[in-house]
């Protein structure tokens, strides 16, 4: 029988992991438009800092509206970002 820490470690392996291929991809979408940090927070109302942290999957406090912020600020699809760090995840491929 599995300990429900071994199972709680995992799963937050897991979410941190999802994190990171979330963040890759708003780290892509920032590059393929050529925005900066600076630009994309001041634009969006967040942090420098926070945005780095969203993008490398470390920030703690993510909220689903802060994403979608973000995804209306690069005018892309939350759906289409999500199934792209989904596949990441699954394949491992970050």
């Amino acid at each position: 029988m599995s300990h429900p820490e071994n199972s709680n470690r995992i799963t937050e392996q897991r979410l941190n992991y999802f994190a990171q291929c979330l963040g890759e991809e708003l780290y892509l979408l920032r590059r393929g438009q050529n925005k900066s940090i600076k630009v994309v927070a001041k634009d969006t109302k967040m942090s420098p800092s926070i945005v780095s942290k969203i993008e490398k999957g470390l920030y703690e406090n993510f909220y689903l509206s802060r994403l979608l912020r973000i995804c209306k600020y690069y005018n892309a699809d939350m759906r289409d970002l999500i199934s792209r760090a989904e596949y990441k995840d699954r394949n491992n491929t970050i």
